[in-house]
This record gives structure tokens, C-alpha cells and sequence, in this order.
């Protein structure tokens, strides 16, 4: 092999070398893993699943699930469902939630939340509003209704505490530590 050889073979060891440092620096730059703890967000997302979060998020929309800064603690994340926008009023009556209006109203609706849970015993429900939504501003509710502690109790989250969303559980496993493979690689909505 001459010097040309050696060196095309040099420069491929170097740039394969290079991807190999970079491809996970680039990975973690846009994902991130995180525990579920509670259950909060029962039946989405379980205690003892680990999901992957998407931090390339861009302004999300009325039933995005996100995840975020806890108000009460800058050292915990927090994963939670918006239920309000900014600019928008919200009102919460038991297990309803109004948007710019207030019942009992004509035409004043609850808003549609198909993952919105009331099993659980009841620890947290609190009613609020109406409340006006501040710009750059979500308001974000707990699937759990009744177990999770949300913008209810600390109000609405600035957009600046929001740094990605679930994508998928890539892992789940129970309180015995069995692991839950029906849930592994699920998609989360």
C-alpha cells in the first residue's frame, strides 16, 4: 500500500473516530431520558416507565403532553398535559374545563380530554378560575385529576420552563420490578 492508500485509510479511522464521539453528544443534545415517579399521569404514562424526551420542541398545542421545570423545585421535571393556551381564559369545575367561557352560560362547553382520569382517590382536585392564561404561558393539567398536583395549584407554566416532550417509554418496569414488555417502545400521545 503506498502513502496515498495510508492515508485515505487514515483519514476513514479519523472520521469514523469522529462519529463515533459525536453521534452521542448529538443524541443527548436533542433527547433526554426520565422517570416516571407518580401517578400523575396514570393511565398515559405508569410509575416505573422511563421515557425519552424530545427537547426539539417547538410551541406546543391543546393536549401535548410536556415536560418541564418544576415551579416548586428547579431540581425536578415534571411531565403534565396542556389543557390552556395563552391568551386563552380557563375555568375548571370539577371534571370540566371551559375554555373563554364561563358555564352556565349558553353554548359553554367543556373542552373534549379523552385521557383525562378519575379513578384515583381524590387527593388534589381543586377548581379554578376564570383565569386568564399570560402570554408565553400554558396552563397544564395531570391526566390523573385527582392525584396530580398541577397548574391548579401553582398556576400557569412560561414557556421558558417547557424543554421537550415524551416521545416514547423505552422502558417500564413495576413496583416488583417485573418489567411491563407491552409497554416497552410505545409511542406516547
Amino acid at each position: 500500500m503506498g502513502t496515498s492508500g495510508r492515508v485515505v485509510w487514515g483519514l476513514i479511522i479519523l472520521g469514523m473516530v469522529a462519529l463515533v464521539v459525536a453521534l452521542p453528544l448529538a443524541v443527548r443534545s436533542r433527547f433526554e431520558g426520565a422517570w416516571i415517579p407518580s401517578t400523575s399521569m396514570s393511565p398515559t404514562l405508569l410509575v416505573g416507565d422511563y421515557v425519552l424526551v424530545d427537547k426539539a420542541v417547538g410551541w406546543p398545542a391543546r393536549g401535548d403532553l410536556v415536560v418541564f421545570t418544576d415551579p416548586n423545585d428547579a431540581n425536578e421535571i415534571l411531565v403534565k398535559r396542556i389543557v390552556g393556551l395563552d391568551g386563552e381564559e380557563i375555568v375548571v369545575q370539577g371534571h370540566d374545563v371551559y375554555i373563554n367561557c364561563e358555564p352556565p352560560a349558553d353554548g359553554c362547553r367543556p373542552v373534549a380530554e379523552p385521557y383525562a382520569d378519575f379513578t384515583g382517590e381524590v387527593r388534589a382536585a381543586k377548581d379554578v378560575g376564570p383565569l386568564q392564561i399570560p402570554s408565553g404561558a400554558v396552563f397544564v393539567m395531570a391526566d390523573n385529576r385527582n392525584a396530580g398536583e398541577d397548574s391548579r395549584h401553582w398556576g400557569p407554566v412560561p414557556r421558558a420552563q417547557i424543554f421537550g416532550r415524551p416521545a416514547w417509554i423505552y422502558w417500564s418496569s413495576d413496583a416488583d420490578g417485573h418489567t411491563r414488555w407491552s409497554r416497552v417502545g410505545r409511542r406516547v400521545r
